[in-house]
């Protein structure tokens, strides 16, 4: 019976230890995880625009404290190191009074209970352990935070902007996914803070920092050093982010900003550029730099953006239309080579859904995102009753080039319905797809069609969604479909979008 017992004894005791290794082990590294914070990129980046060599002004202090530290768990690990090896030797000690234990019951009871009672005190011991990593673990996440954010204004600081840029080149190149950047210079600012000082100057930073990141919503907004701010708009081309950019610069002017007694008012400047397939964020960022400039050059206060070649002024933009839609064959006697849809040369809404259930599969199993775009053309029937059968081809042939012209290589493009169309954008978020919507219904509204020798505008509702969980083709089209039949209750000409939440909110840029 002796030996019987001890081999039970024996086995509960491994057993109990693995089990205590195992809980530290996954305690230590599950705090880790839990408290790493959700940046884009956790290892700091080299700086992608050549600049001179700016200092954080809390630099050497994180650092310093960082070091402390990683001191202090270098210290707790040896600790905990030491105590779990104190206690394999008490096991050790034990397993040999095991070994010459009697078949007297009352002896092995008596190592059995040393064994529980040191099994606790380990317990007690890497339950303090793991207390004080979770306390480091905070202390970490504090400091890689303020490390990447600015300790004025508590926006997102230099490095971060860098690594957002590096980001948007990096799905440009992979996905195709637009990005715009927006320097933004409070006008005059030297001069201001020998007018009313530094303090008054700082109060001033701090309160174009918040009017800022209000006008921005989700983009991301940063302080580029001193007086200068920028805004990047990811998944915004220039056609969308034009606008956003121009309010956010505007809103500036409008604000009083108290300090003291004084009421104080500043303006700004800002230059905007879209990032191109060829050049890199550096260049980007020099573009809307040279923007900047010209803004200055015409006397402050005022937005210019940058096409590539030149600058121009942001109150004077609007939306362009495709190149291929200005000069696009409306002969309806001429019919693509074996269109799979006669009118449009799309596919039908049968392959369309076939794609997107595969897309929602890869989805799931760990792949890009996707969203689905639906397009309806408003007061179909009426352009029909006014215009005959033949309105019919060319309204839908002229609606699919538009579509064709702005989408990717990788986008399916679809006839959904009679005059509804379907867009599959994989890899795109609906903030993204709502900023083509309202590319396309800028576009095609400005859009002049030759029916029985007049000029015939018309105009489309957009609806779109992205795919959630437990989504298959079916829920997350009648997602987008929702929000298309929002749209058309809002009278057409817009776009709406489903939320994460549920429900559906119009796309339309508030003026």
């Amino acid at each position: 019976m002796g030996a019987i017992l001890f081999k039970i004894i024996f086995l509960g005791a491994a057993a109990c230890l693995g089990a205590i290794a195992g809980w530290w082990i996954r305690g230590a590294s599950g705090n880790r995880e839990e408290n790493t914070l959700p940046e884009p990129n956790s290892t700091a980046s080299k700086s992608i625009v050549p600049t001179e060599s700016v200092a954080e002004p809390d630099e050497e202090p994180q650092i310093d404290a960082v070091e402390v530290m990683m001191a202090q768990l270098q210290q707790l690990t040896a600790t905990v190191a030491a105590d779990v090896g104190e206690h394999n030797s008490k096991v050790r000690e034990i397993n040999d009074e095991l070994t010459a234990a009697t078949e007297d019951g009352t002896n092995v009871l008596a190592v059995v209970e040393k064994l529980v009672k040191a099994n606790e005190a380990m317990q007690s011991q890497l339950a303090q352990a793991e207390s004080r990593l979770n306390e480091q673990a905070q202390e970490i996440e504090a400091h890689v935070k303020d490390a990447r954010t600015d300790a004025l204004t508590k926006l997102w600081n230099r490095r971060h902007f860098d690594d957002e840029m590096q980001k948007c080149k990096d799905a440009l190149t992979k996905t195709g996914r637009p990005s715009c950047v927006m320097m933004l210079d409070v006008d005059h600012f030297k001069k201001f803070n020998d007018t009313y000082g530094h303090q008054a100057g700082d109060e001033v930073l701090k309160g174009v920092a918040r009017t800022i990141k209000k006008a921005a919503g989700k983009d991301i907004v940063c302080r580029y050093g001193g007086e200068e701010f920028a805004i990047i708009l990811p998944g915004s081309d220039v056609n969308a982010a034009v606008p956003i950019a121009e309010k956010a610069r505007a809103a500036i002017a409008d604000q009083v900003f108290e300090f003291e007694d004084l009421d104080l008012k500043v303006t700004a400047s800002g230059g905007l550029a879209e990032l191109r397939g060829d050049e890199t964020a550096a260049e980007v960022v020099k573009r809307a730099d040279d923007a900047l400039y010209v803004c200055k050059e015409n006397g402050r206060n005022c937005g210019y953006w940058h096409d590539g070649a030149e600058s121009h002024p942001m109150k004077d933009f609007s939306p362009a239309v495709p190149e291929s839609i200005e000069s696009f064959d409306f002969n309806v006697d001429e019919v693509g080579e074996d269109p799979r849809d006669r009118i449009s040369g799309l596919s039908d809404q049968v392959s369309f859904r076939n794609d997107i259930d595969r897309r929602i599969a890869e989805w799931k199993r760990g792949g890009a995102t996707l969203s689905v775009l639906l397009v309806e053309v408003d007061k179909y029937d009426a352009i029909l009753d006014a215009y005959g059968d033949k309105a019919r081809e060319v309204v839908l042939r002229a609606a699919a080039q538009f579509l064709k012209a702005a989408m990717r290589e990788m986008d399916h493009i679809a006839r959904y319905d009679d005059h509804i169309f379907g867009l599959l954008l994989p890899g795109a978020e609906v903030t993204e797809t709502s900023s083509v919507a309202e590319r396309l219904r800028t576009a095609i509204a400005r859009c002049s069609l030759p029916l029985n020798g007049e000029k015939v505008t018309f105009t489309v509702s957009l609806g779109s969604a992205e795919v959630t969980e437990n989504d298959t083709d079916a829920t997350l089209l009648a997602r987008a479909e929702t929000s298309l039949e929002a749209a058309k209750r809002r009278g057409g000409n817009c776009s709406f979008a489903a939320t994460s939440a549920g429900d559906v909110r119009s796309m339309a840029l508030s003026p």
